[in-house]
């Protein structure tokens, strides 16, 4: 009888925000992690994954009872044994996730890694929206469940205990004549359950997505990349309790539309699921990913860094957006980020020890209004940028029309079957642009305007505005810089009954809320003024905007 080879395969977190040995708690929303007894070498040769069962038409739709068989009885029975020693509850066996690793047995390489596309894209055929399943791999003579189990059995508690523990599936396949097989075994957490969703839609329908987020989590959102691909927040309104409900309007889209939900814990904004919906279109029934499009693994660091910055601005060329400027600051930080999460194997934007990406910037000495974070582990270039291009809220920080910088920070991990982990950090900042002047205060203006229609101008009050944002970009304190003016607006008196003033300074003028600035307030005249200069949080070229609002005196 042949030896039981064993490779475990578990994922490691994509994260993002605005902001097995040493594992720790498992994420939802993570991508492969080989680990032990998986032999050097890799697929070279494209794989077309073609499952033969029927798709599922719903995502989440009530699983039907799991077959019984020798293998799935002992496995089930293994798993509730060691749930019960550990004192947590015992995963639910779900026919779906049976169904995937049966379907993932006939197509995972004897030697190298699986395809994370195809694990997502067996999870997906069976109506499974978390992207976070720990798979074991066992290779050898199938037709023994007890040698499989006890090759399974050492690994169970520490996984049950990372937290995977939502449900649980196993699938076999015979590989070579001599009897030779390999076994999938998965397990998986879950933060969202979902009222059944469709896989697609009929052109200009819509969906309506009811989910409850587990009490762990907090501050949900749904995200969609369309297929044209832009990313949109969908709306939550208020559903079930623990839930929401959202809208997924198809109108004039056809395609894949990628939908995200997220939410937040202690360690910051995490996926809890990432699937397509179709619309005016079927699924497609097969997948082929070509293992070589991943190119030979860099030399360093550095070399990797430099390769999905090109890819981060040839997407962005793509979709009309101007490059991201490298920044050697942001780099560092990104790269002492990435350097603690390999010490912890904890992928999270929230640090025990340096707190969020805003707090990690901020002690870097970097100023600046927008801080925006990507984090995950992968073992390609290729598979760590398309991963995060396929997560619509990581590739709206890739695509932010607001960020102007970047820094990317790579750190090698474990080297697994022949490949190198990779932990990423991606760090987006903005330094604003220099504006013209003239536009800006007409693009201001017009948003007070918008809140007060009867607001008019008057040049007397431009020019002392003005005056004031110039003092205030020159570094001068607010005080300080409108004594130059109190003198001139006291003169005002004969016209005005009050003259008051609105000071704010922006990274962007897509920032400024006219009504909020206002609040309450309903002035007759309004002057504006507007500078760039140093700002002690935004940093250099801060949009200083000075607006001064008069009421006249009654005739």
């Amino acid at each position: 009888m042949r030896r039981l080879a064993v490779a475990w395969l578990a994922f490691a977190w994509l994260a993002a925000g605005v902001a097995g040995c040493a594992h720790g708690p498992q994420r939802i929303g993570e991508r492969p992690s080989w680990r032990r007894g998986a032999r050097a070498g890799a697929v070279s040769a494209p794989v077309t994954f073609a499952p033969a069962s029927e798709p599922a038409a719903r995502y989440n739709e009530s699983p039907p009872p799991v077959p019984h068989t020798a293998l799935h009885d002992a496995v089930i029975a293994a798993v509730r044994d060691t749930a019960a020693r550990v004192g947590i509850a015992a995963p639910l066996a779900d026919a779906r996730l049976f169904r995937a690793c049966a379907e993932l047995a006939e197509v995972v390489p004897e030697e190298g890694v699986i395809a994370y596309t195809l694990v997502e894209f067996a999870l997906q055929h069976n109506g499974i929206i978390e992207p976070s399943p720990h798979l074991l791999v066992v290779w050898g003579d199938i037709s023994s469940p007890e040698l499989i189990v006890q090759e399974l059995q050492p690994r169970l508690a520490e996984l049950l205990g990372d937290g995977a523990t939502a449900r649980l599936g196993v699938g076999v396949a015979r590989r070579k004549p001599d009897g030779t097989g390999a076994v999938v075994f998965a397990l998986q957490g879950s933060g969202v359950t979902t009222l059944p969703i469709p896989r697609a839609i009929a052109a200009g329908g819509n969906v309506a997505i009811d989910a409850v987020v587990d009490p762990r989590y907090h501050d949900p959102e749904m995200f969609v990349t369309y297929a044209g691909g832009d990313t949109q927040r969908l709306e939550l309104r208020p559903g079930r309790p623990g839930g929401f409900i959202a809208q997924l309007l198809c109108g004039g889209h056809r395609g894949r539309q990628q939908i995200e939900i997220t939410a937040s814990d202690a360690a910051g904004s995490t996926v809890l699921a990432n699937f397509p919906v179709w619309c005016a279109a079927q699924p497609p029934v097969s997948v082929t990913v070509d293992p070589s499009r991943d190119d030979e693994p860099a030399a360093t660091t550095e070399q990797i860094e430099r390769h999905l910055l090109a890819s981060v601005n040839r997407d962005r060329a793509a979709a009309g957006l101007p490059a991201l400027a490298w920044d050697d600051g942001l780099a560092a930080v990104a790269r002492a980020h990435s350097d603690e999460m390999r010490r912890t194997h904890v992928v999270a934007h929230i640090s025990p020890t340096t707190g969020s990406a805003a707090d990690r910037v901020r002690a870097a000495g970097i100023r600046t209004g927008v801080v925006l974070e990507n984090v995950a582990r992968a073992y390609g270039v290729h598979e760590a940028h398309d991963g995060l291009m396929n997560s619509p809220g990581h590739r709206a920080n890739l695509m932010s029309p607001v960020a102007t910088q970047i820094g990317i920070g790579v750190v090698f991990g474990d080297e697994v079957s022949g490949r190198r982990e990779m932990f990423i950090t991606q760090v987006f900042t903005r330094v604003p642009p220099r504006i013209d002047r003239k536009q800006a205060i007409a693009v201001v203006r017009q948003k007070f305007k918008a809140a007060r229609p009867r607001l008019v101008d008057s040049a007397t009050l431009d020019g002392l505005a003005q005056q004031l944002a110039d003092g205030l970009a020159a570094g001068n304190a607010p005080d300080v810089a409108y004594r130059a003016i109190s003198k001139q607006v006291t003169g005002l008196g004969m016209i005005y009954q009050r003259v008051g003033s609105v000071i704010t300074a922006v990274a962007d003028l897509d920032a400024v809320d006219g009504a909020g600035l206002l609040g309450g307030a309903r002035p007759d005249e309004i002057g504006v003024g507007i500078a760039q200069g140093p700002h002690p949080q935004i940093g250099d070229n801060a949009i200083w905007i000075v607006a001064l609002l008069a009421d006249r005196r009654a005739l």
